[in-house]
Formats: C-alpha cells, sequence, structure tokens
C-alpha cells in the first residue's frame, strides 16, 4: 500500500532572517519494488498522470539525451590529416 503525502519544505535564506516555503508532494516506493526502480535511480525521468475511472496512473519513462562530452567520436587518420 502506498499513500501520497503532501509536504512542506522550508529554507532559510537573509542570514536566516526569512524562510521560503515550498509545497512538495512526494510517494514512497515500497521495498519489494526497490529492485525494479534502481536502475532508473540518477536519471532524469519524464513523467505522464493520468486518471482511469478511480485510479491514477502514473508513468515514468526514461529522458533521452545525448551524450556527446562523455563518449566523444573517434578520429580516423584522414581527419587526424587535415586538422593537423
Amino acid at each position: 500500500m502506498v499513500r501520497i503525502q503532501w509536504r512542506v519544505s522550508k529554507k532559510r535564506y537573509l542570514r536566516s532572517k526569512r524562510t521560503y516555503e515550498c509545497k512538495r508532494i512526494s510517494m514512497d516506493i515500497p521495498r519489494r519494488f526497490h529492485e525494479i526502480v534502481k536502475p532508473f535511480l540518477k536519471q532524469d525521468l519524464d513523467i505522464n498522470v493520468v486518471t482511469e475511472k478511480d485510479s491514477l496512473v502514473i508513468t515514468l519513462t526514461p529522458v533521452k539525451t545525448f551524450r556527446h562530452a562523455e563518449y566523444p567520436p573517434q578520429k580516423s587518420s584522414s581527419e587526424s590529416f587535415l586538422h593537423a
């Protein structure tokens, strides 16, 4: 069983003189699903929320990103000759 929670997070600013409050909705994932969710940790996910009859359907899909900086293309010998 899962329960959707309403939380208020407070952040101080101006040397703790003022407080910024932000309301957030969260949902804890039960332990039995941790192994299923583990591959998606630390990834950006798109969210889609739909109500169907008396149900709430939340769909999370990984965002497709381009990783040019992490995996630069290998230069062929002809390209390295032209740029030298």
